[in-house]
């Protein structure tokens, strides 16, 4: 009991010598302005470089676009890929299906593959981005009433 009022009151008057001194440090080094003004152009560059890197971003993504398109035709909107691919899957996993059916199924599959190459090409690498696009997916399928 006397090593826990000790300590209570050991901490209590470290606390109150640490918070109770306003007087300013003596070691201290001045603040150089200087550096101050170095950090802002750095953060100013990084900035600069974040708006290139998205700019250029931007312009390889539509230069992949128009190269998909003169392949493989129009593309179809993230949500119509979604939605077919997600139909087909759902046929697949039903199974019971026909040779036949299973051919014509196989067929959709392809072509619903050529309209959706855009889709299949964009990169989602990192934990960020595949978050961000299960979660665009996820908003697809309940937009049509395939997911709740």
């Amino acid at each position: 009991m006397k090593k826990r009022v000790y300590f209570q009151f050991l901490f209590l008057g470290l606390f109150l010598v640490s918070c109770g001194s306003n007087e300013p440090c003596k070691d201290c080094e001045p603040e150089n302005k200087q550096d101050t003004i170095v950090k802002t152009d750095n953060l100013e560059t990084a900035l600069k470089d974040t708006i290139t890197e998205k700019k250029s971003v931007a312009v390889e993504n539509k230069e992949n676009h128009e190269k998909i398109v003169k392949k493989y035709g129009e593309q179809w909107d993230f949500c119509t890929c979604v939605v077919a691919n997600d139909s087909i899957n759902d046929a697949f996993e039903k199974g019971k299906m026909t040779p036949q059916q299973e051919e014509k199924l196989m067929a959709r599959w392809e072509y619903v593959d050529n309209k959706c190459k855009e889709l299949l090409t964009t990169p989602n690498t990192t934990p960020e981005e595949r978050a961000k696009h299960d979660r665009k997916v996820m908003k697809c399928l309940k937009q049509n009433g395939l997911k709740k």
